[in-house]
């Protein structure tokens, strides 16, 4: 049996068409998408049309991830339209402009988790951070005690996203798949990640894919979509994400992210300095 596994796209089309074709060629039985194919990208509605398409012609098992309710949080009714906490998100706002009515309400098809057993008994299970949450990631640095918490009840094979680190580990039977991350990677290589895992010679296998693609037309989908023009302050940031694959929101969140909220500076001063000090 053979496993493809592929998270965070996060709207970017240029990374998931290339890893669509490499996957394509391996010829798995199955694909996961765990979670994150909208947001922090700029092509996210072309990303959740390619892979509404694969679910409904090829079966792909799609899930929910913590970027998906980003979004989604502005189909309520008490969702923020002005203000520091709606600049702080503009470009999610963005993003659900995007989207039709019928690709929101297929958002809300997707489920949180996905078990299965296969091969007499093996139990598989796809969520997007951890059993413990969207948010809650699995790291390379994660503790074993906090690893155990994190994929209990343990199956066979856990698949996760989320960090945009992709990890093979092991504990007490189960093998921890983190596909990385498609569209955004963070372990400093600009190249989409994605997991291909393997029953053989009666045990799990599983390797990690880099996959080649065209960077550049990543970064201009950031200007001939709208999203950096229309997206706010934080799409900048997210843009410079992309171009060092490393986390940049996490950081400004930590450093700014109160000071806006109380009118102390405004996200585009903040987004100014922030990437002024890295050069930007």
């Amino acid at each position: 049996m053979k496993i493809a596994v592929l998270a965070d796209i996060h709207g970017n089309i240029q990374a998931l068409q290339k890893v669509w074709e490499h996957v394509d060629r391996w010829g798995p039985d199955t694909v996961f998408v765990v979670g994150d194919t909208i947001n922090r990208g700029p092509r996210s509605k072309a990303c959740l049309q390619f892979v509404l398409q694969k679910r409904c012609v090829e079966g792909w098992r799609v899930i929910w991830g913590n970027h998906e309710d980003y979004v989604l949080q502005f189909d309520e009714p008490d969702a923020p339209a002005h203000g520091p906490r709606f600049e702080m998100m503009r470009c999610t706002h963005w993003n659900y402009q995007q989207l039709t009515p019928d690709e929101i309400a297929s958002i809300r098809t997707f489920p949180y988790q996905i078990e299965q057993s296969v091969l007499g008994g093996q139990v598989i299970r796809a969520v997007h951070g951890s059993m413990l949450g969207t948010r809650k990631g699995i790291y390379p640095d994660t503790s074993q005690e906090s690893l155990a918490a994190k994929i209990a009840p343990a199956p066979q094979i856990l698949m996760v996203g989320h960090t945009h680190k992709p990890l093979l580990r092991s504990l007490d039977g189960a093998l921890i798949v983190n596909a990385g991350s498609v569209g955004l990677p963070f372990d400093g290589d600009t190249r989409p990640s994605y997991a291909q895992i393997v029953w053989r010679n009666d045990h799990w296998e599983a390797e990690i894919i880099r996959v080649d693609y065209d960077h550049a037309a990543a970064i201009r989908d950031f200007y001939t979509s709208g999203f950096l023009t229309e997206g706010g302050g934080m799409a900048k940031v997210i843009l410079t994400e992309l171009k060092l694959a490393r986390s940049l929101i996490s950081p400004w969140l930590k450093r700014y992210r109160d000071a806006v909220m109380e009118g102390e500076i405004s996200v585009e001063e903040g987004v100014r300095e922030f990437l002024g000090e890295m050069g930007g």
